[in-house]
């Protein structure tokens, strides 16, 4: 639903139009174009607000990876070492031949 304006605000720009015709030109001309160039500075400004919670959120979530990572380590690292068992079947690779006696 699109936001209504008020009567308050409706009323302030048209008082503000009204102002702005009784202006010389030149200086008319000159509020339009401040007024075109606060619009680009802010359009400038959201967007580079919005570069930046990008950029947070996207360093946010490789820290909380790293850290996670860095956690498991310490853990394993705390954990006492298992003893080496043999393994039960040889590596890949080529089968070693029995010896006929």
């Amino acid at each position: 639903m699109a936001a209504r304006r008020s009567q308050w605000t409706r009323d302030w720009e048209r008082n503000l139009r009204n102002l702005e015709r009784q202006l010389p030109t030149p200086v008319r001309r000159m509020l339009r174009q401040l007024g075109k160039n606060l619009r680009e500075a802010q359009r400038q400004l959201e967007a580079a607000r919005a570069e930046r919670d990008a950029r947070w959120a996207k360093l946010s979530t490789q820290l909380r990876g790293d850290a996670s990572r860095l956690l498991r380590q310490l853990r394993q690292a705390g954990q006492p070492s298992r003893p080496k068992t043999r393994r039960a079947r040889p590596a890949r690779g080529r089968a070693r031949r029995s010896r006929k006696k």
